[in-house]
């Protein structure tokens, strides 16, 4: 058991102390000194690339893996490669370039889902990109001519 060596001594409340940091902060919010710490604006992605990605929209699954239950055209998206060689990496999608419309469904397979092997959702992945490419330099072809 712990004893006192000293009787305690009747006093006020504690005082707190006022450190360096917090008089900057003061300073800051006042307005006295600018910020140091730069603030963050959202990310944005170029509009040159993201057109890769809306061109998904509206299209057919191009997945097309078997065991779905339908390839609902309302959910197709556009499914981002998941391949090194395609520049993904850790809490980094791929470019906009390698996207290929796909289900709900054939999107959680790709990237989530159990029932496939690693080379299978690469040869399911790269056989969409295959088809996908033709198709897209088209509908962009003509979204040019539009313009």
């Amino acid at each position: 058991m712990l004893t006192r060596r000293t009787a305690m001594k009747p006093g006020g409340p504690l005082q707190r102390r006022t450190s360096l940091r917090a008089t900057a902060w003061q300073r800051q919010t006042a307005g006295l000194v600018p910020s140091p710490f730069k603030k963050k604006r959202p990310k944005r992605r170029p509009m040159a690339e993201r057109r890769y990605a809306l061109a998904c929209r509206g299209e057919p699954c191009y997945l097309l893996i078997p065991g779905a239950p339908e390839h609902r055209l309302d959910t197709v998206v556009d499914c981002h490669s998941n391949q090194l060689k395609h520049g993904k990496g850790g809490a980094i999608k791929a470019q906009d370039l390698y996207t290929v419309p796909g289900c709900a469904w054939c999107h959680h397979q790709i990237d989530q889902g159990n029932r496939l092997t690693k080379e299978e959702r690469r040869a399911y992945w790269d056989d969409a990109y295959r088809r996908w490419v033709p198709v897209r330099a088209i509908k962009l072809a003509a979204q040019e001519v539009s313009k």
